[in-house]
């Protein structure tokens, strides 16, 4: 999981592809996944019960969460890949 990367949340029940979604707009220890964390910025409008459980203040990006609460629907293009 990397920075741009398009994600849908999976973290409460059995949502299978009904979860919303978000862009990873920051990670941190990204090299060991124990101490992994991203932060994502919900797409859905209104944003949704989610934003407020996972932020600090109701706003649309996530405090730092553990990415296996998340799973990747579009990756990000990187410059030199194809």
């Amino acid at each position: 999981m990397q920075v741009g990367d398009l994600v849908r949340y999976m973290g409460w029940g059995n949502l299978i592809n009904q979860g919303p979604m978000g862009i990873v707009v920051d990670q941190t220890s990204s090299d060991t996944s124990f101490h992994h964390r991203i932060r994502v910025m919900w797409v859905d409008n209104p944003p949704p019960v989610q934003a407020q459980a996972l932020s600090i203040s109701g706003e649309r990006i996530t405090t730092w969460v553990s990415p296996k609460h998340f799973e990747i629907v579009s990756k990000a293009y990187k410059e030199g890949e194809e």
